[in-house]
């Protein structure tokens, strides 16, 4: 199996990101999607000018327009635009034509919904992020989904990112079960919602690697 990429999501602290890409983090996750995690343009930029090495930024929104998101792109300088909403293809497609790759969020109820979700986006989106299904909405609840529906799914056209409930004690073995090209942690690095700690980032990417 190749190299897992690793994906630390919500950073508000550009100290945060200094240490988290310094510790081989491939990739920054910053919230634009107005919860706990939320940072404005500028705050956004402070902490993508902390990352250091080849770590990438990710800008997570919740259905927000294409040209939102690219003002907020420009000014922020984020490399990845994650859609966490009911976006369409073609909103992927318009932010794929300027430069920005595209992470398509999912949250499956059911082993169809999963397929259905992966044909509908695998050509539109550079990977497809899955998580679990939770009334409070998507991105940083914690919540995972039945990893055997994964087995109904033929994965071809993109990469497949894993969220919702990783930590470090369960990120190796969701490695292996699940093979990801990709895992995303939020809330399994925070001490409460939106606070991150170092020593639990630091931990998450030991065991992620």
């Amino acid at each position: 199996m190749s190299r897992v990429g690793v994906k630390i999501c919500g950073l508000r602290e550009p100290r945060h990101a200094t240490v988290t890409s310094r510790a081989g983090a491939d990739y920054v996750g910053v919230v634009f999607a107005g919860r706990v995690r939320e940072v404005t343009a500028e705050e956004a930029a402070a902490v993508v000018g902390a990352l250091e090495g080849g770590t990438r930024a990710v800008g997570v929104f919740l259905d927000a327009g294409p040209a939102e998101i690219l003002r907020k792109r420009d000014a922020a300088g984020f490399h990845v635009a994650q859609l966490a909403g009911e976006e369409p293809p073609e909103v992927c497609d318009r932010l794929r034509g300027e430069g920005l790759d595209v992470w398509k969020g999912l949250r499956p109820t059911s082993s169809d919904a999963l397929v259905r979700g992966w044909d509908e986006y695998r050509e539109a989106a550079d990977a497809i992020l899955l998580e679990g299904f939770s009334p409070r909405g998507p991105g940083g609840t914690g919540t995972a989904f039945p990893y055997e529906w994964l087995s109904e799914l033929a994965r071809n056209g993109c990469a497949l990112a894993l969220a919702g409930g990783l930590k470090a004690a369960n990120v190796a073995r969701a490695i292996r079960d699940v093979r990801p090209d990709i895992v995303d942690v939020s809330s399994g690095v925070e001490r409460a919602p939106g606070e991150k700690s170092i020593d639990l980032i630091l931990e998450f990417l030991a065991e992620a690697k």
